[in-house]
């Protein structure tokens, strides 16, 4: 199971990286904890015989007349959206050991958020940031200009902020993906 308190694992096998993936799908709207155990029940499902997570979707796809509702069982908000984010993915072909943030964001229902926060975690060396409410709320205290509540759907804007944000990731002497965590950590629900 994803644990989202050490979720940066630059050393993650194929399986491990759709794993991944689908956490992050998962988390949009959610809080870690949830996203995770929400995302083990759907996959302990309709996994068998070691399939891989897009094995198992493509799988159950096929077989299961109404897909979303195994999502809903689970605990998968949004999950007509999300099943179709699933079904895609599972179905794209993407090398997620390669695929840049504008290939994952041709994926219905994966934005320029969870495109990032996938790729900093498990890849090092990654320049990006997951402008979640935890880092936005952090860049506001730190006094920084137009930080939305949200995460911004205007690329300017995102952009504009992940600068920020990787400025002061350089600045505490950490790499975007420790510097993410540690903020989401210090605002994160005990």
């Amino acid at each position: 199971m994803i644990d989202p308190t050490n979720i940066t694992n630059y050393n993650l096998t194929d399986d491990e990286l759709e794993e991944h993936l689908l956490f992050w799908v998962c988390a949009a709207g959610k809080n870690g904890t949830t996203a995770a155990s929400c995302l083990e029940r759907f996959l302990s499902g309709i996994t068998y015989n070691n399939m891989s997570p897009f094995e198992a979707i493509r799988n159950a796809s096929f077989c299961f007349n109404n897909f979303p509702r195994i999502m809903k069982a689970a605990g998968i908000g949004c999950y007509t959206h999300k099943s179709r984010t699933f079904i895609e993915l599972a179905l794209s072909g993407l090398n997620l050991k390669t695929c840049t943030v504008k290939d994952l964001e041709k994926i219905y229902g994966i934005g320029m958020k969870t495109s990032r926060c996938f790729i900093i975690h498990s890849r090092k060396n990654a320049q990006h940031a997951g402008l979640d409410t935890h880092l936005l709320k952090h860049l506001r205290a730190k006094g920084i200009s137009d930080v939305p509540k949200q995460t911004p759907s205007s690329k300017k804007q995102y952009k504009r902020l992940e600068q920020e944000v990787l400025k002061l990731a350089k600045g505490a002497g950490m790499s975007p993906a420790e510097y993410d965590l540690k903020i989401w950590k210090s605002y994160a629900v005990k």
